[in-house]
Formats: structure tokens, sequence, C-alpha cells
């Protein structure tokens, strides 16, 4: 073989060498090009994967408070928030948002449902604001049914006993006939309004009224409401001969239309069997009576008489305690 053959294998084998040498150098720089892009893809995946989530999560959030417990019991009363214990058959304990803790017996209870929180939003705002700042997850007195109610009065000029019994047609809506027993003692303001010594008038009425009352909001165990009576108060005459409906000064009292209304505070008991009331009222009560006016000679005797009738006005600021069911 001559020498120029040779050398044109020897150069062939070098360009061959070189040539897959640069090959696989380009390969290995591709794949890691590769590899590198896929990295970058999956970076940016992953990337656009928490942006997604971190959107929702709110959402999510939103969704797990939209939505509350609800406990019915069997004499209207509702319980919302979240059951945080339950003994099958036995009892269930509620938690509010607000803190509060709630026990119920099993046999109390009505049905429990899942139901939208309807101000859930006061977690991203003031949409949707309670006026008492506050959420729905509390207790919430019964909606409907009888009630009855016993009142203590301690007032300015007088004091008794007031017993309502009656129906609640919803929150806003107790209607009932009350009965009582009062006792007037005196009247400061009978001198400027009556004409009359602060004495006169004192004595025993019998009131029988109509009364109506609404709640407001209520906020843990503690609810207001108003209230507001009209009716009439008969004059106690007493026992046998006994001249109960006579004043001191010789007034025969009849008695008069009464009316009142205040406006005060309802504690719950702890299992909401039951509430204490304090009720700041102003009461009217009206007096009719008979009275005789004399006529005197010159030497102090009585030489005739009339009989006249008048009507006096009472008005009667106070508080009221009273015990509910």
């Amino acid at each position: 073989m001559s020498s120029s053959s040779v050398s044109f294998i020897t150069n062939l084998n070098v360009i061959c060498k070189t040539f897959v040498g640069c090959f696989f150098i380009g390969l290995q720089q591709s794949g890691n090009m590769l590899v590198t892009l896929t990295k970058y893809t999956n970076m940016k995946s992953i990337l656009k994967i928490l942006i997604i989530i971190a959107a929702f999560m709110p959402l999510a959030g939103f969704a797990q408070n939209a939505m509350q417990d609800v406990i019915y019991l069997k004499d209207g009363s509702i319980y919302k928030g979240m059951i945080i214990e339950t003994v099958p058959n036995v009892s269930y304990k509620i938690e509010s948002r607000d803190g509060n803790i709630f026990a119920v017996k099993a046999e109390e209870v009505e049905k429990i449902t899942k139901e939208k929180n309807e101000y859930a939003k006061n977690d991203f705002g003031s949409w949707g604001h309670h006026p008492w700042g506050m959420d729905s997850t509390r207790y919430e007195p019964r909606q409907k049914g009888y009630f009855n109610e016993l009142q203590i009065l301690v007032e300015n000029v007088q004091g008794g006993v007031r017993v309502v019994n009656g129906y609640k047609f919803n929150r806003f809506a107790y209607l009932g006939i009350g009965v009582g027993v009062d006792r007037v003692f005196s009247n400061p303001f009978n001198p400027k309004v009556n004409g009359l010594a602060k004495k006169e008038l004192a004595g025993v009425y019998l009131p029988l009224y109509l009364f109506h009352a609404g709640d407001g909001p209520t906020r843990g165990r503690f609810t207001p409401f108003y209230a507001i009576e009209a009716g009439y108060a008969m004059a106690f005459k007493g026992m046998g001969k006994s001249r109960g409906n006579v004043d001191d000064y010789g007034n025969r009292l009849k008695g008069g239309v009464i009316a009142g209304a205040g406006l005060g505070i309802k504690v719950q008991s702890r299992r909401h069997k039951g509430h204490f009331s304090l009720l700041f009222n102003v009461n009217y009560k009206q007096v009719n009576y008979d009275y005789h006016q004399l006529f005197l000679d010159q030497a102090g005797q009585v030489t005739a008489k009339v009989k006249k009738e008048g009507v006096g006005h009472l008005i009667i600021p106070g508080i009221r305690l009273g015990v509910g069911f």
C-alpha cells in the first residue's frame, strides 16, 4: 500500500473520531438543556399550582365559616355554633363563636341540622354586620309558645305582685293577660297634680290588664326587652264589713284605667329553663272616687254634706323584678 493511501486512512480515522466525539458532546449538552428546560417547566407548573391554592384557601375557609351546626329543641329554643361533644342518646355540647358553651339533653332535642351562617361575612369586613357586633352562632330563645311571668313591684309609691300568662307568637309579639294586687302607700305628686294630700287615694287595687312585650337581640344569656300594658284596676273593698276601699280622708275609691311601659333586661338561667328579669317602668293609674263636701256653721258643726265625684291621677315610676318560664 502506498504512503498516500496510508495517510488518507489515518486522516479519515481522525475525522470519524472527531465527529463521533462531537456527536456525543452535542447529545450530552442537548440532554442537559432538556433537563434544565424540564426543571424550569416543572418549577413554573408548581408555582402556578401554589398560586391557585393560595388564591382558593380563603374561599375554602369562608366556605367552612359559612356553615354552622344548629340544634332545635322541642320547646322552640335554638342553639347555633359548633358541636364539640356528643354523648349518644344522652347529651350534646355546642360552642358559639363568641365562646359560650351550652349543654342540652338528647331527650330535649327535636332535630340537628347544618345551616348557612348568615353573618359569616363579618370575617372579611363590615358587610352583613350584626347590630350587636355578633354573628349568628348563639343561643336564641324559643320562637313561640306559652309563657308565664311573676313580677314583684318595687316602686316609689306602691308595691305589689303581678302574674302574667300568655302566648309568644314570635320574639316581637308576646301577648298575655295579667292580674295582681297593688298597694299604693302615698303619692308625692298629689298636691300638684290632684290638689290632694300625699296619702289620699292610698289603698289596695286589683289590676286586670292586657300585656304586650317583645325581645331584642340575644347576647349570650342576656336579652333586652320592652313591655307595654293597659287595663283597669278595681279598688279592693275588703272582707265582710270592712271599708277597705275608703282611704284615711274618707274618699271612697272606685278604681280606674291603668297603663304602663318600660324597658328591661332578661338573664337566662344556665340551663335555659327560665329567666330572671329587671324592668324599669312608669305606671299610670287613674282613680275615680266619691267624697262628701261638708258645710259648717260658725260653731264648726256640720249643717249639710253633698256627695261629689272626683278623679285622681297617679304617676308611678319604679322597677319590677321578675321570674319567667
